[in-house]
């Protein structure tokens, strides 16, 4: 036993080792010493290296830098309340003044009131995209690696070696899925060891081949895990499936011509989706609106990929201002702000959460995620006395206790899916099954259904949208949702909207680091923010 401890620790290291060895951008190299094959022994040795790329990811997008924020405070109706120290940070991207936000200098910590969400928020550490690209590099290495385990390892089979290999293509699939919808068009490869500089891929070809990668494993990958700490944090097909879904909607919205092949990609990926995982596996299920607290407390049957965070096991609090869950409770919920306890540090325009929830009009979500046990509910308060519980299960009590706090950051769930595929069903004139599945959404919330209520002037395809904008709140959707139908730059939906000029110069994407240019003559920067 303590033989093998030491043989994971070695691979561990070598996993480091190689990923510190990125001098040169995305060069790795291939020296026989980087390469992990002396290392490669035995299934045991292939989980340890699986479980690394997942630790990559988990920190690279989800813990160290706010990346899954962008999805929830970019051009969004979001607004800084009146906590001390100033979290200018939030009016700043709220706005879409990503220049601002990168560039603002860092005082020492504790020096300056104004900024100190430099610091603790570090937005700018989101223009390194090294990080992602670590965990595609490893994924890389796990696809063409984890055949020789089952040469060494006779107990290895070639059905678990796909599944391994199937895991591998999700994550680099996941990652350049964080990537394109941060940067647009960025470098592309699948090879293990990168030797040559790359130019940009263009985001609409990324996307065309992930698909084609997932496409040819995501029957490898099992429904779920018989294991229930794997469930929504392994990859699963109903992940594949549901990232093919997202991948399908981005490319209806850029690559227009073709809009409708897409559309009916996601129509039947949500079939299989619901067919075989829901049905026939019984592997996925929308938790009642009284238990949707579950998802948010991670590895539920909804959770269709998260990732596992939680300020009660050793996570940091100085990175906790990178999630979301913590800008919107105060005292005696959670207490992340010690010189202003009683208020959040974050609110919506009173305006757009009476968009989303009508005034008068039946809808559970207001009752489990927005109302305190005493009754209070500042939903439409536009100030600090904003609170949202949909992350913490108002049930197990008051406090930051790890019973009540659940903050996985789920990246995909089912309901998300099921919008997905109603939203899709209404582009190509399908009204009748686009409104099934929308009021499979409403039904669970407890709220009335479409068309009889909330049916926002008898319009499915902007009742879906508004769906999706309260069903995902704080879930990183509402500014991809924007940037890819187009609506980024209508008044009607965004309330900080970029102008149409600006959005054809990509003013969407997020500013690369100059560092990318090293060493790679064939790299450029997005043009806008230069």
């Amino acid at each position: 036993m303590k033989r093998n401890n030491i043989h994971h620790i070695i691979l561990a290291l070598v996993v480091v080792i190689a990923m510190s060895a990125c001098k040169k951008f995305l060069n790795v190299e291939p020296t026989d010493s980087l390469s992990g094959n002396n290392f490669w022994r035995n299934k045991d040795d292939a989980e340890t290296f699986t479980r690394e790329v997942y630790r990559l990811f988990r920190v690279g997008v989800g813990i160290d830098r706010p990346i899954l924020l962008v999805g929830d405070f970019r051009n969004a109706p979001v607004l800084r309340t009146a906590t001390y120290p100033n979290r200018h940070d939030i009016t700043y991207i709220s706005r879409g003044d990503i220049r601002t936000l990168v560039n603002t200098a860092r005082p020492e910590p504790g020096t300056d009131a104004d900024r100190f969400w430099t610091y603790n928020v570090e937005w700018d550490k989101i223009s390194d995209w090294t990080p992602i690209y670590k965990v595609i590099q490893s994924a890389n290495i796990l696809y063409d690696l984890v055949p020789t385990v089952a040469e060494n390892d006779p107990s290895f089979s070639q059905e678990e070696v796909k599944a391994y290999q199937a895991e591998a293509v999700f994550m680099r699939c996941m990652s350049y899925f964080v990537l394109l919808r941060l940067f647009g068009d960025v470098p592309y490869y699948t090879n293990s060891y990168n030797q040559d500089p790359l130019p940009r891929t263009k985001h609409v070809q990324v996307a065309k081949s992930c698909l084609e990668d997932l496409a040819k494993v995501k029957d490898d990958l099992p429904w779920t895990y018989a294991d229930p700490a794997n469930r929504g944090v392994r990859a699963m097909r109903g992940s594949a499936l549901a990232l093919m879904m997202h991948l399908n909607m981005w490319l209806a919205g850029f690559d227009q011509a073709n809009a409708k092949q897409y559309y009916e990609a996601v129509d039947r990926f949500g079939d299989e989706l619901y067919t075989g995982g829901v049905l026939e596996s019984k592997a996925y299920e929308l938790l009642p609106i009284s238990r949707v607290a579950e998802v948010f407390n991670g590895r539920s049957k909804e959770g269709l990929f998260e990732i596992p965070n939680n300020v009660n096991y050793g996570e940091s609090y100085s990175n906790t201002r990178k999630t979301y869950f913590a800008h919107v409770l105060h005292a005696p919920y959670f207490i992340l702000n010690q010189t202003t306890t009683n208020l959040s540090e974050l609110s919506y325009q009173s305006s757009y959460m009476k968009t989303l929830y009508p005034e008068g009009e039946q809808d559970g979500r207001i009752k489990y995620w927005f109302t305190d046990p005493k009754g209070n509910n500042y939903m439409y308060s536009g100030t600090g006395d904003f609170t949202y519980f949909k992350f913490f299960n108002l049930a197990l009590g008051e406090g930051n206790t790890a019973q009540s706090l659940g903050n996985y950051q789920i990246m995909m769930r089912l309901a998300d899916a099921i919008l997905l595929q109603a939203e899709a069903n209404a582009e190509l004139g399908d009204d009748a099954k686009a409104t099934e599945l929308l009021n499979r959404i409403r039904s669970r919330a407890e709220a009335g259904l479409y068309p009889a209520s909330n049916n926002y002037e008898n319009n499915l395809k902007d009742a879906i949208y508004w769906e999706r904008c309260k069903e995902l709140m704080g879930e990183g959707h509402y500014y991809y949702d924007l940037v890819r139908t187009g609506k980024l730059y209508n008044i009607k939906y965004c309330m900080n909207p970029l102008t149409y000029s600006d959005y054809l110069q990509e003013a969407w994407t997020w500013p690369i680091n100059p560092k990318a240019m090293t060493n790679n003559p064939y790299m450029t920067l997005n043009n806008y923010w230069k």
